[in-house]
């Protein structure tokens, strides 16, 4: 017998450029059936480059599930180390095809200026990469 159960499934990307967009393209695990909800969270790195424990939008994310059959939509990525960090997720229901692809895109939006990286594409000392997670509240048959 198969037990369904609620599951949070991690999907990290580095951002190695400040103007290069990130393309996400992952199988998801047979196991998930439904996705319920969705958080996107700066993982490590931005604090390299600011003083600053809360910057509203780092980034923007542009999701697809079930091989593009799904634009879930555009969600804003926070960098937030404060205590009161929001832990929400975004409500979803999205039922998963078996062995379907997460597709998207993320762009930075805050460290962009020629002091992270030249004209001529070469990236400055003051660049950091840093790491963004997208969680997935997910029922899952396994």
């Amino acid at each position: 017998m198969t037990k369904t159960r609620i599951i949070y499934h991690p999907v990290p990307f580095i951002v190695r450029q400040p103007l290069t967009p990130v393309t996400i393209n992952t199988v998801l695990p047979s196991h998930i059936r439904k996705v319920t909800g969705i958080k996107v969270v700066h993982s490590v790195g931005v604090q390299s480059m600011t003083t600053a424990a809360y910057l509203p939008v780092i980034g923007y994310l542009s999701l697809e599930f079930n091989n593009k059959q799904y634009h879930f939509g555009h969600l804003d990525v926070p960098f937030d180390n404060r205590a009161e960090a929001s832990d929400a997720y975004h409500d979803a229901a999205i039922d998963i095809m078996a062995g379907s692809l997460l597709t998207g895109n993320y762009e930075n939006k805050v460290f962009t200026g020629i002091e992270y990286q030249k004209a001529d594409g070469t990236i400055t000392d003051k660049w950091s990469n840093y790491i963004v997670t997208i969680y997935l509240k997910a029922l899952s048959d396994d």
